[in-house]
């Protein structure tokens, strides 16, 4: 399966240590939204490294 991303831009912060803001219900959907993307997105590049590594 192809996965084409014309134009995608996401900004992720990643701090340990901080404490969670209290968020309208819009920004939460978003935020769950993104981490939904950025999860796929890592697990395709994986599995696309797997196979690169495999065929080797």
């Amino acid at each position: 399966m192809a996965l084409e991303i014309r134009e995608l831009v996401i900004k992720v912060t990643i701090t340990s240590g901080q404490t969670p803001r209290l968020e309208v219900p819009d920004a939460a959907l978003i935020r769950q939204l993104k981490d939904k993307i950025v999860k796929e997105c890592m697990q395709q590049l994986k599995a696309g490294l797997k196979t690169s590594a495999e065929d080797r």
